[in-house]
């Protein structure tokens, strides 16, 4: 009898990968060396790891030095579901999102870890961009339920240049600058965050916009511990249904 569980249990999971293979679901293998098939929409040279097409990828794999770059020039959401991702860079981003509309999804699988890094000396310049470890030119949502840690030993945490949403995960950024960046919104409905920044915890930075340039905590547990401000914002700060704590790191 337990032999056919055990078979039943096997079958029951090469089926949910096929459906998501049918489903239009990519899974995308890779490594220093490269890819581990060819895949439409998926490339690799140089060690960096290229998504060139919307869709759903599935993703697995270790860069010691190299980046996931996402640039799309057709329209379409991109979901990128992080299945056991590690990437340290010696430059800025780890992760690189250029085009990307209407968004990009991080989506972080259950019962994974997921490590992106960068370089000590990556960005001396502040204003250099890219200047995250995590570093989106588009809207970009982070969801699921596995983990997610970003350490960024030069500049900032996780950047988007437009707006950042979280909706779930067990977060925890580690960064020499500010910890989490949206430049019109960060808003966080869900999850366990933890960050540690040398400058600002969480921050929106759009000065331009008054609808913009906020930031929105609506659920989760958040933990920041930091240099600087706690929360940075431009134009309003909501925060609610949420167990928060905040300290100074100096």
């Amino acid at each position: 009898m337990k032999k056919f569980w055990i078979v039943l249990l096997a079958l029951i999971l090469v089926s949910s990968v096929s459906a998501l293979a049918d489903g239009g679901m990519k899974m995308v293998s890779f490594s220093d060396a490269g890819l581990e098939k060819e895949i439409e929409g998926v490339a690799f040279a140089d060690g960096v790891l290229i998504i060139s097409a919307p869709g759903e990828y599935m993703l697995s794999g270790e860069l010691t030095n190299g980046q996931l770059s996402v640039d799309c020039p057709s329209e379409g959401k991109v979901t990128l579901y992080l299945n056991g991702v590690s990437i340290h860079t010696d430059g800025a981003a780890a992760i690189l999102i250029g085009e990307c509309k209407p968004k990009a999804v991080l989506s972080l699988v259950d019962g994974t870890e997921n490590e992106f890094s960068n370089g000590a000396q990556a960005t001396p310049d502040e204003d250099e961009e890219p200047n995250g470890v995590i570093f989106s030119q588009s809207d970009l949502v982070i969801e699921g339920s596995g983990s997610l840690k970003v350490t960024a030993a030069s500049a900032d945490g996780i950047v988007s240049k437009d707006e950042l949403e979280i909706h779930g995960g067990k977060i925890t950024v580690e960064a020499k600058r500010h910890g989490i960046k949206g430049k019109d919104c960060v808003e966080i409905y869900d999850g366990e965050i933890s960050v540690t920044a040398g400058r600002d915890g969480i921050k929106s930075t759009n000065k331009n916009d008054s609808s913009r340039g906020y930031v929105s905590i609506r659920g989760g547990i958040v933990t920041i511990v930091c240099g600087d401000e706690p929360i940075q914002f431009v134009t309003g700060c909501t925060i609610e249904n949420v167990k928060i704590s905040l300290g100074m790191s100096k």
